[in-house]
């Protein structure tokens, strides 16, 4: 994995943990909605703090295709080096 990959997956991790039900841990293969039972409303929330933490701007015509946390680390990593 590359630095930014790293940098993105570790901002993600901390906006996530307050979702994170009880016994749950928080992996690459971790379903946003599934596993975490994260709502469209959520998902929004946590895509703009982790826009401002990097100070960039999420294209959101990748969010269909983001189903697990590393979908959306990897569409992250993408949006900013284009």
């Amino acid at each position: 994995m590359s630095k930014r990959y790293d940098e993105i997956y570790t901002h993600l991790h901390e906006l996530l943990v307050p979702y994170v039900p009880a016994g749950a841990k928080i992996e690459p293969q971790t379903k946003l909605v599934d596993d975490l039972g994260l709502d469209s409303v959520q998902v929004m929330e946590v895509l703009m703090e982790l826009e401002d933490r990097l100070d960039t701007s999420i294209p959101m015509n990748f969010l269909p295709d983001v189903e697990t946390m590393d979908d959306l680390v990897k569409a992250m990593e993408d949006s900013l080096a284009a």
